[in-house]
């Protein structure tokens, strides 16, 4: 490898410095030959006659050459290698920083300080519409979200969160998380740590469930299959015996109750099916096919009337009659 050293007589003023190339696998004995070639010497001046010393002066420090002093411990021998000299020359590292270099370290150590740390402070917020925040102290290496879920119980009313499906997610300065595992949750406020941002938002969701899902849940239950089977039983002989006429309200009517009966079945402690049920109020009176109530306090929980054509009117006839059952005042002995 070629290097290049900046050679001066002793005498002269750093203006008259001059480069010498030389690699660096040779020797001083080579560099005095080619420094030779560079100055004028007397005739017959042998390149080893040459005495080479191995001097450090800043370039605008040219005062310095005035009071130089050689030693001759500075000396180069003619059989050092060139690259022993290069490493001499070289200035060591410099331990001095700038204060902006010292303030990066700084921050730099503070935060890495906080990544060490384990245990941290949040404030965590419930849901966007409030402000009042509450303190949770966590080790988020060991963070879950069971446990922040019962922190947040502890401290606010929160009826979402009993729903089985209540998923939890953040909202900060960061961006927005939602966290399905514990894992999840971990890495989350780590990045929260390292961005020194504190302070989040949870916002509890509770997504709704298809409706077959919820349906398929229900009918598992015993006493769901033994409804069913008493309806597929009872629609089994009804179709044998009785043929469906749709042209006939009567017809409609017999198997409109089979489905009531089924349906109130499972809750047959609770609720009962009267037909030709007697509604009156400020709007009139008349019956009505079939009621479902309450077997302790007698109250109406739906109505159905049967029409053979137009079920609209049906349904019509059934939401005046319901609301002329609510609006009209009730006797003593119907106050449960």
């Amino acid at each position: 490898m070629s290097v290049t050293l900046l050679c001066l007589v002793k005498g002269n003023t750093l203006a008259n410095a001059f480069p010498v190339h030389i690699d660096s696998d040779q020797l001083v004995g080579d560099l005095k030959e080619a420094i030779k070639d560079k100055i004028d010497v007397p005739a017959g001046f042998k390149a080893k006659e040459l005495k080479l010393w191995n001097v450090s002066i800043p370039d605008d420090q040219d005062d310095l050459l005035r009071n130089l002093t050689l030693n001759d411990g500075d000396e180069l021998l003619a059989t050092r290698e060139i690259a022993t000299i290069v490493e001499r020359l070289e200035p060591p590292v410099s331990t001095v920083t700038s204060s902006g270099e010292e303030e990066l370290l700084d921050q730099v150590a503070s935060l890495q300080a906080l990544l060490n740390k384990s245990v941290h402070v949040f404030d965590v917020v419930v849901s966007s519409k409030r402000t009042k925040s509450f303190k949770w102290t966590v080790n988020i290496e060991h963070a879950t979200l069971d446990g922040l879920k019962n922190s947040i119980r502890a401290m606010n009313q929160t009826p979402a969160l009993e729903n089985d499906g209540a998923v939890l997610n953040m909202l900060n300065d960061s961006g927005k998380f939602s966290p399905r595992d514990d894992q999840d949750l971990r890495e989350m406020l780590q990045v929260f740590v390292s961005k020194s941002n504190f302070k989040f938002t949870v916002l509890i969701e509770t997504p709704s469930k298809p409706f077959n899902e919820d349906l398929s849940k229900n009918t598992k239950n015993e006493k769901y299959k033994e409804a069913l089977r008493k309806l597929f039983d009872e629609l089994e002989t009804r179709v044998a015996t009785t043929p469906i006429d749709v042209s006939y309200e009567a017809t409609k009517n017999i198997y409109l109750y089979t489905y009531l009966v089924s349906a109130t079945y499972p809750f047959k402690d609770q609720v009962k099916v009267v037909p030709e049920k007697l509604i009156e109020g400020k709007n009139g009176r008349g019956n009505l096919d079939y009621s479902i109530e309450s077997r302790t306090t007698g109250r109406i929980i739906g109505l159905v009337e049967v029409k053979k054509d137009g079920f609209k009117q049906g349904f019509a006839q059934a939401t005046v009659q319901l609301e002329s059952s609510l609006g009209r005042k009730r006797k003593a002995n119907e106050i449960g």
